[in-house]
């Protein structure tokens, strides 16, 4: 039976293939584009044609330009036109460059493995391509001179459309794929979904199925090259051809995705041959705590969740029962029932803390020189009383004193983080010497988030905390900073609704890690730092932001930062029917806690260079 359906799933694999092949239809796929634009191609469904052409840099055809720029100027929103360079060149700058000079404002999409290109069946560079984005078949493949007009007027008349395919005549266009043309599932497939990928897929992980033998992965590669293609999976989200290096980036290498798609193009053939299959001898620790067992297991009281419905947030308040300080070395999320619980944000409370966040922000605003603080009341106490918002986000921008994160919680410089939960985001694990303190009499407030699943579950997280030994104090802080822009109005049908928010860093620090967060609507966000002088670099890129992966991005190596930088969160919302995971695109969406509302946020770590303070 087992060799049966090895073969039924082998069979499938290869008509597959051959029809992702044939050049008749293709498939889905996402690209960044020269200025770090990601696009995913079913995204633009809503036009009649997408016009696809190559470009490199001093290796674009002669006429291919102009005509591209012709039928941009005539069909606008009608078509979506993009120019692709082919893996030829990787130099952003460069490419933008060559556009500026020749005019041209389209974007092109870098395909840096070659592998759209191989998919469109593009082997010169005066080949077009012209397909129906709600169909991926292809209507026109060649000169563009001679054919893409005609095939863009038959999409735009909904006429039935035959593959018209004209051999190119342009120069030939490189391609490595005769580099994969032997591809071994034992030494270059298996290592790369052990790597990446096992992780959660296994048994007991948080992903849908597991991918623990030759079998499996064989069975679900349709959707591994879809996933790859789409750059849905693994979940990294990030831009790591920009901005500094990620220690947990979660993305595929260029190569590593050659060798997928390539290999599954090839019909998945397995190797193993009565040999051991590398996935099956993988351990996984066992139990819940990545980190080994916790000094300390804080238990969140259990919460019921209905199998449908809106669940308000919940603010649980957990006492730690803690009789003397202790210095905190990390802590861990366990969530008792992830398929409901969407996110924790947890919030240290120190002996004695009382004040909610508008009495702290009223105190903040008062510690402003009394002349300054006299104008913010003023002017808080006019919107108030002619009903609008008060100008919050200005507020903060211009009066940096103000620390936003000491307003969602803080008890000192010496005061310890606690880990909170997302999707791919459930550990705070200091650097060894680094830490904070739980003062005795602490207790932890948990903001919990819960979305309904079609089936009643009972969650029973639980939060394990790991203390350095009993005398023993570290010698340095981690620190951080939120940025929070509470002023948000993305209009109806919105589909890149862009927004900024600046975060100061006040001392001389070493950043260590950057988190965007949004909600359903939310598309992109990049960081920069804009130094004293003016000068700026970027930080962090993540060009495709899921709200279902909440990641904390830590930099492989700290960037050491002066004093007075700005980190500044450049993002844009999807408020269009054109987001699948829009829940209403008619209507004008505000800031608001729950996910059909909107937050534009950046979580920030960093450590102060002077840990001693001024003195």
């Amino acid at each position: 039976m087992t060799r049966l359906l090895h073969f039924i799933l082998s069979c499938s694999v290869v008509v597959f293939s051959a029809e992702a092949l044939a050049g008749e239809r293709v498939g889905d796929f996402s690209l960044i584009d020269h200025a770090g634009v990601q696009h995913h191609m079913a995204w633009y469904d809503d036009h009649q044609a997408v016009v696809i052409a190559p470009f490199g840099l001093s290796a674009t055809d002669a006429d291919t330009l102009p005509a591209m720029t012709a039928l941009q100027a005539r069909y606008q929103d009608q078509v979506a036109l993009f120019l692709l360079n082919p893996g030829l060149d990787n130099d952003r700058d460069a490419v933008a460059a060559e556009l500026a000079a020749n005019h041209i404002e389209l974007p092109v999409l870098m395909d840096d493995t070659h592998l759209v290109t191989e998919m469109l069946g593009i082997g010169r560079m005066d080949e077009v391509v012209v397909y129906d984005p709600t169909s991926f078949e292809i209507a026109y493949r060649g000169p563009v001179q001679s054919g893409a007009e005609d095939a863009v007027e038959a999409l735009l008349a909904g006429s039935e459309v035959e593959l018209v395919s004209i051999a190119g005549a342009g120069s030939a266009i490189p391609s490595n794929e005769s580099e994969h043309s032997e591809l071994s599932y034992v030494n270059d497939i298996a290592p790369i979904i052990a790597e990446n990928c096992a992780q959660c897929h296994r048994e007991g992980g948080i992903a849908p199925f597991a991918m623990d033998s030759s079998l499996a992965v064989q069975g679900w590669s349709p959707m591994i090259r879809e996933v790859v293609m789409t750059k849905r999976m693994p979940p990294g989200q990030i831009d790591n051809k920009v901005g500094h290096k990620i220690k947990n980036e979660m993305n595929l290498t260029d190569s590593e995705m050659q060798k997928l798609v390539r290999w599954v193009s090839a019909g998945a053939p397995v190797d193993v041959n009565g040999g051991t299959d590398p996935l099956s001898t993988l351990v996984w620790p066992e139990g819940k705590w990545s980190l080994g067992e916790p000094d300390m297991i804080v238990k969140i009281p259990a919460t019921t969740v209905p199998a449908t419905g809106v669940v308000d947030y919940k603010d649980i308040v957990v006492d730690l029962g803690l009789e003397e300080d202790r210095w905190v070395r990390g802590s861990e999320v366990a969530p008792g029932a992830p398929a409901v619980l969407h996110h924790i944000i947890t919030t240290v409370v120190p002996p004695g803390a009382g004040d909610d966040p508008q009495a702290l922000f009223l105190k903040a605003i008062n510690s402003l020189p009394e002349e300054r603080a006299a104008a913010i009341r003023a002017e808080i106490f006019a919107a108030v009383a002619s009903g609008q918002q008060p100008p919050i986000d200005r507020i903060f921008q211009e009066n940096p004193e103000i620390d936003v994160g000491a307003l969602l919680g803080s008890g000192g410089p010496d005061q310890a983080s606690v880990a909170g939960y997302a999707p791919g985001n459930n550990i705070s694990l200091n650097p060894e010497g680094v830490g904070g303190k739980l003062l005795a009499g602490t207790k932890l407030s948990f903001q919990m988030h819960y979305t309904t699943s079609g089936k009643e579950m009972t969650d029973e997280t639980e939060v394990g905390i790991y203390f350095y030994p009993e005398g023993y104090v570290p010698e340095e802080r981690m620190g951080g900073g939120v940025g929070n822009a509470f002023s948000i109005s993305i209009p109806a049908g919105a589909k890149d609704h862009e927004m900024e928010l600046v975060t100061y860093i006040r001392e001389e620090s070493d950043i260590h890690s950057l988190m965007p967060h949004m909600h359903f609507r939310g598309k992109r966000m990049k960081f920069k730092a804009v130094y004293p002088d003016g000068s700026e670099e970027m930080l962090l890129s993540v060009p495709a932001y899921s709200f279902n992966w909440q990641l904390a991005h830590e930099l492989e190596s700290p960037l050491r930062v002066p004093a007075g930088t700005k980190i500044v969160a450049t993002g844009a919302f999807d408020n269009s029917a054109q987001n699948s995971f829009n829940p209403d695109p008619g209507i004008e969406v505000n800031w608001g806690e729950q996910s059909w509302e909107e937050m534009f946020m950046g979580f920030y770590t960093w450590k102060e260079v002077n840990q001693g303070g001024d003195d």
